[in-house]
């Protein structure tokens, strides 16, 4: 391949870390190109509406909280974008233990004394964590097991553990035999050490998605960005780096790589990855959640959180079709208890909830067999959290960025934010 001219830097990813990463640069008067493999922006975001309707639905992530996630609020204000709540209020069904009761807690399903006792065990747990710290935690060799061992511990009772399954389920996607209990114990002391506050919290969607959101950030950059350029190879030298995109090469003095953890198996890297980095990208991480957007007849409820099956569905509008209302839903799952094209899991899902409800259609992406996802959010697996606390995210003019690899908001979209702008910002230290 011919010699390419050397520019400033080269992004590897039009996710929200590499787009904030390569706005810092262009503002600084940089050089930037930005390789994205998909024929899109946004990474794990994606923005569409529900078809044949007007509702705007974000196919992937989604929720936000626009008192602790200041770099995704700065964001949305200097996009003229806003917060909006749940569309929906209405009842709340639980399921747990194989019944089902509606109502704002599960105080009619759980003895609500024993779940204080239960919740009064993790605070404990909680509290020396210290949320800024990452995975580096006093206690992370005591806590650092599956989520399934944890729970044996507690000694709670079956309703209760179902409670925990499904709450920790929201905050990794993820299964209780999979992902560390560290991962779900420090999500919780970022709001505040509380685990009670998680099970009733009300977050916030972007009212453009948060796709939406991504894509006008992408607006800033222009043609600066390439589209369907899955990267395959990185080189550094002593005065550059070389890329390979889709067969073309691309020389630059610093790169910046804010690609999924699960997909950096797919990049050949010269010389090695650094040794900690190296084996989180051997083993990956376990967030595998499956979201599905539906479309339902006859729901009676705004809202569901249970274990097994469906974890949690929950209303973002309702509509009228042929003289009928219907609900446009967000359930979520694991496979093979639910997938994006099969009706018929949805509907069995319900259907042991005893909520009456039909489901007329499903439509959703499949993050998990996308080959430039591999998976949802980050979950850690138990025994990650050494090489997570001691990751290095600059090696010689690479730099790493992404919500994997974020020091206080990992696996949310404000972390990718913050992961991008201090990437963007050593990368300018180098370039001077």
């Amino acid at each position: 391949m011919e010699q390419p001219a050397v520019i400033d830097a080269v992004v590897v990813g039009a996710g929200f870390a590499g787009l904030v990463a390569a706005r810092q640069l262009v503002e600084a008067g940089k050089d930037v190109l930005v390789l994205e493999a998909r024929e899109r922006v946004g990474g794990r975001t994606f923005v569409g509406t529900y078809p044949g309707t007007d509702v705007v639905v974000d196919w992937g992530a989604e929720w936000f909280d626009p008192e602790r996630h200041h770099f995704m609020a700065a964001e949305v204000a200097r996009y003229g974008a806003r917060f909006a709540p749940a569309d929906e209020e209405g009842a709340h069904r639980w399921f747990l233990d194989g019944t089902w009761a509606d109502g704002d807690e599960p105080d009619a399903l759980v003895d609500m004394d024993e779940l204080e006792r239960v919740l009064d065990h993790l605070r404990a747990d909680i509290a020396p964590i210290v949320f800024a710290k990452g995975m580096d935690q006093p206690n992370a060799a005591e806590l650092d097991i599956p989520f399934s061992e944890y729970l044996e511990k507690l000694g709670a009772s079956e309703a209760i553990s179902d409670l925990l399954r499904a709450q920790s389920y929201t905050l990794t996607g993820a299964l209780p035999s999979e992902f560390s209990a560290l991962v779900y114990l420090r999500e919780i002391a970022g709001f505040d050490g509380d685990p009670a506050y998680t099970f009733f919290q009300s977050l916030a969607r972007v009212d453009i998605g948060s796709g939406g959101l991504a894509e006008r950030i992408a607006a800033d950059l222009g043609n600066r960005i390439r589209l369907n350029e899955p990267v395959t190879a990185i080189t550094q030298f002593e005065d550059r780096v070389e890329v390979v995109a889709n067969g073309a090469l691309y020389s630059a003095r610093q790169v910046i790589v804010a690609a999924p953890l699960n997909t950096l198996g797919d990049i050949a890297f010269t010389p090695d990855l650094p040794p900690a980095l190296g084996r989180l990208v051997d083993a990956g991480h376990t967030g595998r959640c499956v979201k599905v957007w539906a479309k339902l007849s006859n729901l009676p409820v705004a809202s569901t959180l249970g274990w097994p099956g469906i974890a949690e569905a929950t209303i973002k509008r309702r509509i009228h079709e042929d003289g009928q209302e219907k609900a446009i839903v967000a359930a979520f799952g694991l496979q093979p208890d639910l997938t994006v094209d099969r009706v018929d899991l949805l509907q069995a899902g319900l259907d042991r909830m005893e909520l009456g409800a039909t489901v007329d259609e499903v439509q959703g992406h499949d993050w998990i067999a996308d080959p430039y996802s591999q998976g949802t959010w980050l979950a850690t697996r138990p025994g990650q959290a050494a090489d997570f606390a001691h990751l290095e995210t600059h090696w010689g003019s690479i730099h790493l960025a992404g919500a994997d690899f974020a020091q206080v908001w990992s696996g949310w979209v404000d972390g990718a934010i913050e992961s991008g702008l201090e990437a963007g910002n050593a990368a300018l230290a180098e370039l001077g």
